[in-house]
């Protein structure tokens, strides 16, 4: 039996990593007719991520609740399930954002213990530029609500780096970016591209429809920072069903709501802001990432007409209630302004507890 090729993507909250998987899957399926499925992955319970994946056509699982690594079992049986339902060429999985030690909790034991059914690709981990060179920064003046330990953890276990958002930031910073992170992983591949061109993303996809294999020994870093970065972060999730009185320009709604979330915490407490509308006959997907407000998709028209649904994602360093009173906020005054009505169908604010690999892999 032919084995599935598996790509794990990586990355910190807001990097792009969906963007990236969809653009992948996207370009495989038009270019190479190959095809290809996605596994999301959340803490809480609906993602905007699994809707955008969805909504672009893709067979689409997702792992809640938690991270890939702490429901090793779970995501195995999606890659198996996606198997046989689908025969994807390619599963992209994409871990949680605040996830670490990602290559031996996900990458090694899936190629050592499941050599038979899975091809695994080296582990990519995408990097902002708009944010890298603050986060490894080491002059920056760090206090307790600095956020940057996690996603330079992250890059030092990549086999691949891809810089993404290259096209928000000028080329001197990209040679800059590259420098630090060749320092940090001396010799390690580092591919550019953005979501505005797709610079460069053959280049990915090559190595991915490879028969290259991760090959990385996984190392175990224990470190307390990253449970105290983790427990400075809300995160809210809620669904909503949405009935318009009249046309609703979902553009206007998303971009209304992200700057309602912009205004309420500034930039610096915003670690990523993720909304998605859809209706049977369009959809909408914006983000918000400090104060870096981003389009990453609308399908068939712009406008709602018919019935549907909003889906709202958070990550703020902020107390959970008073997180989950702002997002409620923001979604009843975007009801109020572009008359529809809305009822809340789901809903979980939290701060994320601590988490135990149910495999790892080290040496």
């Amino acid at each position: 039996m032919a084995r599935t090729r598996l790509m794990v993507l990586g990355g910190y909250l807001g990097a792009g990593k969906t963007t990236l998987a969809v653009n992948l899957a996207k370009t495989m399926k038009a270019e190479m007719d190959k095809n290809t499925a996605i596994i999301t992955n959340d803490q809480g319970d609906v993602l905007v991520d699994t809707e955008y994946a969805r909504d672009s056509g893709f067979n689409t699982r997702e792992i809640m609740g938690g991270c890939f690594c702490t429901n090793f079992d779970n995501f195995v049986a999606n890659a198996r399930d996606l198997v046989s339902t689908g025969t994807p060429d390619v599963i992209i999985a994409e871990p949680i954002g605040s996830s670490t030690n990602i290559m031996g909790s996900v990458v090694a034991p899936m190629r050592s213990m499941y050599p038979d059914e899975f091809s695994v690709a080296p582990f990519f981990v995408a990097v902002d530029c708009v944010r890298a060179l603050d986060i490894l920064s080491e002059k920056k003046e760090r206090d307790v609500d600095t956020v940057d330990i996690i996603p330079a953890h992250q890059i030092r276990d990549a086999e691949v780096v891809v810089l993404t958002k290259t096209d928000l930031v000028n080329k001197d910073t990209v040679a800059e970016i590259r420098k630090r992170v060749d320092a940090l992983i001396p010799g390690i591949r580092i591919i550019e591209t953005s979501s505005a061109d797709l610079r460069n993303i053959g280049d990915i996809i090559s190595i991915i429809l490879s028969e290259e294999v991760s090959t990385k020994a996984p190392v175990a870093e224990t470190n307390q920072g990253f449970a105290f970065e983790k427990a400075k972060l809300g995160w809210y999730s809620g669904t909503y069903d949405i009935t318009p009185e009249e046309d609703v320009d979902m553009y206007g709604v998303a971009s209304d709501m992200m700057k309602g979330v912009a205004a309420e915490y500034g930039p610096k407490a915003i670690v990523h802001v993720k909304v998605v509308l859809e209706s049977p006959e369009a959809a909408c997907k914006m983000s918000l990432v400090q104060e870096n407000m981003q389009v990453d998709g609308i399908f068939g028209s712009r406008y709602m007409r018919s019935p549907g649904r909003l889906v709202l994602n958070a990550r703020v360093i902020s107390p959970p209630k008073r997180l989950e009173g702002v997002m409620r906020d923001i979604v009843e005054k975007a009801a109020e302004r572009y008359s529809f009505k809305i009822e809340r169908t789901g809903e979980k604010c939290f701060m994320p507890k601590p988490e135990s690999p149910s495999h790892f892999l080290f040496e």
